[in-house]
């Protein structure tokens, strides 16, 4: 009689171990679809950071910076036959500022 019930809980704990090995496989099976979702859209973000990056750098650029202040600002560079230059190799003699030709 005790070897009936040892028999039947050695296949009782075999029938149980085998689909516990099946579910387990399957879970890990899973999770490791999951990884690769998760890794592909981190692909993805990282392609649509460096699309923003390089938009970024093309609306920080000297060009496009110069033309929204000359168009929606107003601001424009000075013209460069009106700039003051001072010389300072004079010594001790008053710095003279005039237009230079």
């Amino acid at each position: 009689m005790l070897s009936y019930l040892f028999k039947g809980a050695a296949c009782l704990v075999v029938f149980i171990g085998f689909f516990g090995l099946i579910w387990l496989r399957s879970s890990i099976r899973s999770e490791e679809y999951e990884i690769g979702a998760l890794e592909k859209e981190h692909w993805g973000v990282l392609r649509q950071r460096k699309d923003l990056e390089a938009d970024r750098a093309t609306l920080f650029s000297a060009g496009q910076i110069g033309s929204v202040t000359a168009e929606k600002l107003g601001m424009d560079f000075p013209d460069r036959t009106k700039v003051f230059y001072v010389k300072r190799d004079r010594g001790s003699i008053p710095y003279e500022a005039s237009y230079r030709q």
